[in-house]
């Protein structure tokens, strides 16, 4: 009862207050008992001492009213953009505030966070059903023959494994890549994994593909994220190749590099490559492209710790860069 009536909650919060100056009352009536002196200054006295307490009490209330009645404001507006404190009674309180604001403060960066994550999921899976809507369709047409193209539709089921893996990939980053594994891998082992599961594309578009013989390197990382990676790189470098081919090769101490002759990356597009949801000119052309491929490459690479870098000339090729030596290692 008392949580929801002003005055009875005022009169619980300064319970003691209110024992005190009873206490006082009865000492003050004890001590001119046994002394014997005239009740008529014992009593005077009381009434001062009486009245005195009521001012006193009388202005905290006033003040706690004040109180009151904002926080029950504040208990109805509780999503309003921010709070205003009335001032504080005393520094223990001001502490209160002072740490009040702080979790709104953080409340609403979370908050923040969490509705553009929210977004930028919906804006994903909204470009990923009209990617991979494409091969499904083409799928359904092949079927509808009466000869179906097993080779064209081996291309289609692999683009449809693709988006799928990189819709799980995804998912996986969202959560931060809790799965991480690192170990011991050479980098020709690793290269020959991407390549076995993008070979199907080399092979509809005819583009050649050349594995340098220096790959015998160690490399510190996670398997499955590093051959993701390479893959998505790999399909990149097959989507935008017309003619001529792709070549995978070391360079300097333990750089992994992959060439492509293929249309290439405008000046003005290369320092956004990495951008989620950028396209680019050349990907503005290509009505399927999404703009998160090299976006999920950045984010898996970083958090394998291995720098990636992009070198381009528009109409000559793009060259990627895996830098494979890690300054330390968090996870084992």
């Amino acid at each position: 009862m008392w949580k929801n009536n002003c005055f009875v909650s005022y009169l619980h919060a300064a319970r003691r207050t209110e024992a005190f100056f009873f206490g006082i009352l009865i000492l003050e009536g004890a001590v001119y008992s046994l002394y014997g002196l005239p009740w008529g200054p014992a009593v005077y006295t009381m009434l001062l001492s009486t009245a005195f307490f009521l001012l006193v009490w009388g202005a905290g209330f006033f003040a706690y009213r004040k109180k009151w009645r904002w926080m029950k404001q504040l208990e109805e507006t509780i999503e309003m953009e921010s709070v205003e404190f009335p001032r504080a009674w005393n520094g223990v309180e001001a502490q209160y505030q002072e740490i009040i604001r702080k979790r709104e403060w953080f409340w609403r960066e979370h908050e923040s966070r969490e509705q553009a994550k929210r977004k930028q999921e919906d804006a994903y899976y909204t470009r990923w059903s009209h990617q991979i809507k494409t091969p499904v369709s083409v799928m359904g047409l092949l079927l509808q023959e009466e000869e179906p193209d097993k080779e064209a539709m081996r291309h289609e089921m692999l683009q449809i494994e693709q988006y799928i893996a990189m819709a799980l990939h995804y998912q996986k980053l969202e959560k931060g890549g809790n799965d991480l594994r690192f170990s011991h891998y050479r980098a020709g082992d690793l290269v020959k994994q991407a390549v076995r599961n993008t070979s199907e594309l080399f092979i509809h578009k005819k583009i050649s593909l050349q594995i340098g013989e220096n790959l015998d390197f160690d490399v510190l990382t996670d398997e499955k994220w590093f051959v993701f990676i390479l893959e998505q790189i790999l399909t990149n470098a097959v989507k935008y190749t017309k003619q001529g081919g792709v070549s995978v090769f070391r360079e300097g101490e333990g750089t992994l590099a992959v060439r492509d002759t293929g249309i290439g990356i405008l000046p003005e597009d290369l320092p956004r490559v990495f951008e989620w949801g950028y396209t680019g000119y050349n990907g503005r052309l290509d009505k399927r492209s999404t703009g998160i491929g090299l976006s999920l490459v950045k984010s898996a690479a970083d958090l394998l710790e291995h720098p990636v870098r992009i070198t381009s000339e528009a109409g000559k090729g793009t060259t990627v860069r895996i830098d494979t030596k890690r300054v330390q290692l968090d996870t084992v």
